[in-house]
């Protein structure tokens, strides 16, 4: 039987200063803890929240995959070309930074921007990094979840939108780390997560207001 633990917003650390405010749900920045320095595949979980006009500063990646879900607002990715893209609430966009990738991204001029990032790690077994790749995916969660897999086998990413009352099973897998992104399900709210280790069925349950819900399996 799988063990299910709740991650509370309010037990999260925070990371707060130039008008970014980040909630870690695992060791980041000045917050370690050698007991929460992953998750299966997960090596870093923030919900962010940005002021409007407020960058990150310019920063490189390298051999990490990033994904960002835009919940509220509309980020401004700066490319290493200085190229800028609006990325808007409902858009997934995945960084593969590959050999290294030089970006920035702040909230626009009128308004604040809110969104859920979530870093895997290649394994070991992984050829090394390749060619640094930036995407950005615009799901009809309508028609049901959509899961964006990454180049490491056995990760996936699902973005699910529930209804009000609506139950829904996560995928199977060792590790599955949920995330409640906005609304909340029978036992956690927005900005709550959910870790689930061990293989077998859970079922999540939406509340009255449904969920918007950010998975990382690890098969």
């Amino acid at each position: 039987m799988p063990t299910v633990r709740p991650l509370l917003r309010t037990d999260r650390p925070v990371s707060a200063g130039d008008g970014v405010t980040s909630r870690h749900g695992l060791s980041f920045g000045a917050h370690y803890d050698p007991e929460r320095t992953s998750f299966g595949a997960l090596v870093a979980h923030n919900d962010d929240e940005l002021v409007a006009g407020v960058a990150y500063g310019a920063h490189e990646h390298r051999d990490v995959e990033i994904l960002a879900w835009v919940v509220d607002g509309t980020m401004v990715h700066t490319g290493p070309d200085g190229a800028e893209i609006r990325v808007p609430a409902g858009t997934l966009q995945h960084l593969a930074a590959g050999t290294g990738w030089h970006h920035d991204e702040r909230a626009t001029e009128d308004g604040p921007a809110h969104l859920v990032q979530v870093w895997v790690t290649p394994g070991m077994e992984d050829p090394p990094p390749g060619e640094p790749a930036l995407t950005h995916h615009r799901p009809d969660l309508a028609a049901g979840p959509f899961v964006l897999a990454l180049r490491r086998p056995g990760v996936t990413v699902t973005v699910a939108r529930l209804g009000a009352g609506e139950s829904w099973s996560p995928a199977d897998g060792a590790y599955r780390h949920v995330h409640v992104a906005r609304g909340a399900l029978a036992a956690v709210g927005a900005g709550d997560s959910i870790e689930i280790e061990g293989a077998g069925p859970v079922v999540l349950d939406a509340g009255p207001d449904g969920a918007e819900l950010v998975v990382v399996t690890t098969a």
